[in-house]
């Protein structure tokens, strides 16, 4: 049920966003948004994305795909990264992303390690700010 409020809220702060800057809403971007926002949590791929949305719209573009997801990036409603040549969505939120490569998993550690991270940069006499590490591992 949360997680239903939750999209909710998000697909209204797309409309809104599209708005203010005077975008085009229509039918198909707000389905492919719909879908991107039901499954960021995920780290899905634009194919798994398209692959999603072509259950509803058949005759969708992966350009349209990806097109919506760089405006929705754009936004600043979602963020993107690659790993294993693949791209990713991802919420906004400074988090670490840690990529399994052996399992091709990938799990959030929360901001707070971030704050460890600039500490040890600050140490080397560097000041960043850091909103999105990606790690790449091999998982047990």
């Amino acid at each position: 049920m949360d997680e239903l409020k939750e999209s909710d809220e998000a697909i209204k702060e797309v409309l809104n966003k599209l708005r203010e800057n005077e975008m085009r809403m229509t039918p198909q971007r707000i389905l492919i948004s719909k879908t991107i926002l039901s499954m960021v949590k995920d780290h899905v791929t634009l194919k798994d994305i398209y692959d999603e949305t072509e259950k509803v719209l058949p005759r969708v573009g992966m350009s349209t795909v990806y097109n919506t997801i760089k405006m929705l990036e754009s936004l600043g409603i979602i963020d993107t990264f690659y790993v294993d040549g693949k791209m990713r969505v991802d919420r906004t939120h400074p988090h670490i992303n840690i990529f399994c490569k052996n399992t091709q998993a990938i799990t959030d550690i929360d901001g707070s390690a971030l704050e460890k991270i600039r500490e040890v940069l600050r140490d080397y006499g560097l000041k960043m700010d850091i909103k999105k590490v990606v790690i790449e591992a091999n998982c047990k």
